[in-house]
């Protein structure tokens, strides 16, 4: 998580198709504002799906 006044957040990756959070990585608060989208490989689909941001308990 990020800090009082750190920019950096660590987020998770959850695939839109099978629901389970794959991948984790870290955003930048001030370069990206909204929700991050990326196509990244899900091994349970065995294929590229669109994997969306959600936040890390």
């Amino acid at each position: 998580m990020a800090k009082k006044g750190q920019a950096v957040e660590k987020i998770a990756l959850q695939c839109t198709e099978c629901k389970r959070k794959n991948y984790t990585t870290f955003k930048n608060r001030k370069n990206l504002q909204g929700k991050m989208e990326k196509n990244k490989y899900c091994k349970w689909e065995r294929k590229h799906t669109l994997h969306k941001e959600t936040k890390i308990k």
